[in-house]
């Protein structure tokens, strides 16, 4: 512990003793944050400044100077987002914890397209499938946001975005690296991981595309830590990944678009008996394998007019998984279709409506259930509108409705009224905001096909959540930003241990918490950024997600080629299944980049958990300890 507090004593002390300079420049990348445009809150470009919720946003600058790191890596550091599983194997499952909720209360979408899987038991869109090097910006928007993307929004929206072409007729960029693979407890200085990224990209008249390929592996650390004196096997992680996307644009008006994927990856894992007593995880030696297979493609359109914008984006996706030596086999097919428009009454007043549908059927077929060809298929039809009111005196307003018709369970009306005002105090910026929103989450194909007769009904979870908070800008060195929410859970989906059955949990369960960061730019080289996130729930439905959770980061400029940046995490201890205990973990990381030839040639590098912390995510499994990471990227 003595250790972490000497980190975070330097670093407050370099806060304290660094020179003020450079207003100019922070004037202006103050006004450009304060325009800095987002679409996930609305599904249209909308200033950050009129939206009454704080959006994140992961900048392409930011993925810049992070090169090396993943797309979990970056979300693992914006407040109230906890991915767990991020700091263990690679083939390790992910747990999506945002506000208290879980992988099924978070909708992951692609370019506003929603990507989760509902014939996964979570009914989620695995994160370890897109490579960072695809991706233009990621924004978050937290808080119940069925009205605009529907079922799983109940906790947060994740929408990633994907590069768009240059407007030269050819480039791209090649990237690679190799890094440690260790744990704390058994430190190698090999490289057991390796990544490569090619990435081709352009403009032939009216034609752009972006071509990315994608590959890494690992291995060196067995996915479940052994007790005793003999390690475990090592599991090795493989994944391949191709992303095409074309667009042509028939006149200044209309674009359409093709965006295809074809993704695969394997992984060993391990696995663990239960004690049938306390049901407390005992790790175990495996050799389990996962292979998986997922190909997608859209059709996309985009028509402007002179007071609005017609949106229709179309998909197909199908998804194999098999596992051996089991050889469960899963089959999932998900097709649809959203189409919404946006029309401006006035610069004060618009109006967005839209219907989308989808699709599902799976095949399942494993020694616990089965669900054959044909059987397992759902659809659903949701008419929504959203209304948009941004005032020349600081109010505005959102609100929203949407009606989701679903083949099993009937129909579900859900809600959002989100004001918000700006104001100035002593040429400060200052925004308030409060929302009451509502959401749903439907149960998945797995869940509903599989359910035993004893169980008449599943229906969908229904979550409601209220939020207040403020944004500040304090002259052109500081952002403040606050959220308090409380969110309701009924209907909740569980598991009753006893019957073995789903089930709709019966009463209302409860979370509540706070996010806030703080950002001070000291000049144009340093810049410091701090986030507090607090969550308060039942403690067994806590599981894994830690109450308190702080970050800590300095970037650092040694020169215009040279970037640098130093970061303190602290996670809370937090109870696994069984009551097992898990304790609090502390992380320090360091991470440097340097540009040559006008930024044509970058090297990069990391150290992560620089004091080599013994921790772990999920009881009985394998946590990376200090590891080292070196790569480069060439623009061509």
């Amino acid at each position: 512990m003595k250790k972490q507090l000497l980190i975070v004593g330097v670093l407050a002390c370099n806060f304290v003793n660094t020179n003020l300079f450079a207003q100019k420049k922070q004037q202006k990348e103050n006004v450009e944050t304060l325009n800095e445009v987002v679409v996930t809150a609305t599904k249209f470009k909308t200033n950050k400044k009129n939206i009454g919720k704080v959006v994140y946003k992961i900048t392409q600058e930011t993925i810049q100077n992070n090169l090396g790191r993943t797309v979990v890596d970056l979300l693992n550091d914006v407040p109230g987002v906890e991915i767990n599983g991020n700091f263990s194997t690679k083939g390790q499952n992910l747990g999506y914890y945002i506000r208290g909720g879980r992988n099924r209360q978070v909708a992951i979408l692609i370019d506003g397209v929603n990507v989760n899987d509902p014939s996964s038991f979570n009914g989620d869109f695995d994160l370890r499938q897109i490579d960072i090097n695809q991706i233009e910006s990621i924004e978050i928007l937290k808080g119940a946001s069925s009205t605009l993307y529907g079922s799983g929004a109940a906790t947060g929206v994740i929408n990633i975005i994907l590069k768009k072409a240059s407007k030269n007729s050819f480039g791209g960029t090649f990237t690679t690296s190799v890094s440690t693979n260790s744990s704390s407890k058994n430190p190698k200085f090999s490289g057991e991981e390796f990544t490569t990224n090619f990435n081709f990209n352009g403009t032939l008249g009216k034609v752009d595309y972006l071509l990315a390929l994608n590959a890494n592996g690992s291995s060196g650390l067995s996915a479940a830590e052994s007790t005793g004196n003999q390690p475990f096997e090592e599991d090795k992680f493989a994944r391949q990944n191709v992303l095409l996307k074309v667009n042509y644009a028939i006149n200044n008006k209309l674009k359409i678009g093709l965006l295809s994927s074809y993704d695969e990856f394997s992984t060993d894992f391990d696995g663990f008996d239960f004690d049938p007593v306390t049901f407390a995880s005992i790790p175990a030696d495996r050799d389990n394998n996962l292979q998986s297979i997922q190909k997608r493609v859209g059709v996309n359109a985009d028509y402007t007019y002179n007071k609005g914008e017609l949106k229709i984006r179309t998909f197909l996706t199908e998804i194999d998984r098999d596992q051996l030596p089991s050889n469960d086999f899963f089959y999932g097919e998900v097709y649809g279709f959203d189409v919404y428009n946006n029309y401006k009454f006035s610069n004060q007043f618009s109006f967005l409506a839209g219907f989308t549908s989808q699709f599902q059927d799976m095949i399942q077929r494993t020694s616990f259930s089965t669900i054959e060809e044909g059987s397992g298929k759902q659809h659903f039809y949701d008419p929504y509108v959203s209304f948009n009111y941004f005032s020349d005196f600081g109010f505005n307003l959102n609100a929203g409705t949407r009606l989701n018709i679903h083949s099993e369970y009937g129909n579900n009306l859900v809600f959002n009224v989100n004001p918000s005002y700006n104001f100035k105090i002593s040429e400060n910026d200052f925004k308030v905001f409060t929302s009451y929103s509502t959401a749903f989450v439907a149960p998945t194909l797995s869940e509903i096909f599989t359910k035993l007769p004893t169980v008449n009904e599943l229906l969908p979870e229904e979550d409601i959540t209220i939020e207040g908070g403020f944004d500040v800008t304090l002259g052109s060195k500081i952002n403040i930003n606050a959220t308090y929410f409380y969110r309701e859970e009924t209907n909740k989906i569980g598991f009753d241990p006893t019957t073995f059955q789903t089930v709709n949990d019966l009463g209302t369960f409860l979370a509540r918490g706070l996010e806030t960061e703080i950002s001070y730019t000291a000049n144009e080289k340093l810049r410091f950024l701090a986030n507090y996130t607090y969550i308060d729930r039942d403690e067994n439905l806590l599981l894994k997600i830690p109450q308190n959770k702080f970050f800590l980061k300095a970037d650092y400029n040694l020169s215009p080629q040279t970037f640098t940046s130093l970061s303190y995490r602290f996670v809370d201890e937090t109870k696994d299944f069984g009551n097992v205990d898990l304790d609090a973990y502390s992380l320090v990381d360091f991470f440097i980049n340097h540009s040559l030839l006008e930024n044509t040639v970058v090297f990069y590098g990391s150290v992560t958990n620089i004091f080599n912390e013994d921790f772990q995510e999920i009881a009985g499994f394998t946590t990376r300890g200090r590891n080292y990471n070196l790569g480069f990227r060439l623009l061509f």
